[in-house]
Formats: C-alpha cells, structure tokens, sequence
C-alpha cells in the first residue's frame, strides 16, 4: 500500500471559523501589504507563482475542495511563501461575510466551474446576484480578473459585467504567467497543450 506524504499547512491554511468577520489584513499576515484574493485556487500553482514573483503582496487564497486546499497550503509552506494564507470554504461566504469592503488590490476568479446545465446556473460564482459583492471588496485602483474557457459562460460572464459599476480594462496576464499564457494555472496548460482551446478573459478596475 503506497503511504500518503503527511500534509503541514502550518501556517499557511486558517480555518473559516478563526477568520475574523470583517478580516483584519494587517494582521492576518502579521504585515502592512497589499492585499489580493483568489477564488478556486486548486492546489495553488497560481498563488505558488505569484506569491513568489510579488513578496512585497500578500495572497489569500479560498478553495473548497478540502483535499485540494490542504495540498495547496502544504505546497505554499514548503516553498516558503510566508505571503500567502488559504482557507477551505464557500466563497460566496468568505466574500460576503468576512471580507472588508474596498480592501483588496485584486480578486482572480479564474476557470471557475461553469455549472453549465441550466438547472445549475443559479451555482454559477459569477452572477448577477454576486457581482455587486465581488465589486465590493475591490480597493480603488484595484482589479476584479476573470478567466473562463467555456465559451457560453464567457457570454454569460459578458451579460453579468454589463451591470458592472466597476470599468472595463483591456486585460493583462499576471507576472507569473509564461509568454502566451493567459493566467498560467495547471488547467490552462493541460488545456492548452491537449487541444489548444480559446479563454476568454475579462478585467475591471475601481477608478482611484
């Protein structure tokens, strides 16, 4: 029987009920940093990279597969990425309930699960019941980014950011991102090698 390497999300992973409602940044990561956010982060690539491409930011990283969050933590502490914080919850709970408004200089949804029967549409996390929390928690001069490879999401997305009152920007991929990337997550890569799908992006800013 192949033993499982013992996972340490020390100090990296918080659990939803330590997360203070509203979240104290500053003292979260026990620094005065920028602040960005990431919704679905997986098992961390985006936030391993960045994290280590921007150390004068702080990363805080939400996923709610627990196995893939604990995972990500571990990875994140392995690297040393003592910029980074993760939790294992829903999202829409962790915005709505824990996250001060204006306080984030960006906020990366990227490849969420585009739910795509439409029995399930009312899961989809960018909607326009939401949209008005994830504007929210955007810091002036701060990003709201979306990514998707799913091209009817893509137009739904399109439809939700109408009602924006955040303004449309050409978007840039991030720092860690390889040339030709538009993010650099494992799924953007597994995708684009095996059948070289199109993504679709879309960046908004809180004017300063």
């Amino acid at each position: 029987m192949r033993l499982q390497r013992l996972l340490d999300t020390s100090p990296i992973a918080v659990r939803p009920e330590d997360l203070a409602k509203p979240i104290d940044w500053a003292a979260l990561f026990e620094a005065e940093r920028p602040v960005e956010l990431e919704i679905g982060s997986g098992k961390g690539t985006f936030l391993a990279q960045e994290a280590a491409a921007r150390p004068e930011v702080s990363f805080f990283g939400v996923e709610y597969m627990g196995k893939y969050a604990a995972y990500m933590a571990d990875r994140l502490r392995r690297g040393g990425l003592l910029n980074c914080r993760t939790t294992s919850m829903d999202a829409t709970v962790l915005v709505r309930d824990h996250v001060p408004s204006q306080s984030l200089q960006a906020v990366h949804v990227y490849f969420p699960d585009p739910w795509p029967k439409k029995r399930h549409h009312k899961r989809r996390l960018v909607s326009a019941a939401f949209l008005p929390e994830l504007e929210r928690i955007v810091a002036p001069g701060g990003q709201l980014r979306i990514v998707t490879d799913h091209p009817e999401y893509a137009e739904w997305v399109a439809e939700v950011l109408e009602r924006a009152t955040l303004e449309r920007i050409d978007y840039q991929p991030p720092a860690s991102a390889r040339e030709g990337e538009m993010v650099g997550t494992n799924f953007e890569r597994k995708y684009t090698v095996r059948d070289g799908r199109e993504f679709h992006p879309f960046a908004l800013r809180r004017p300063l």
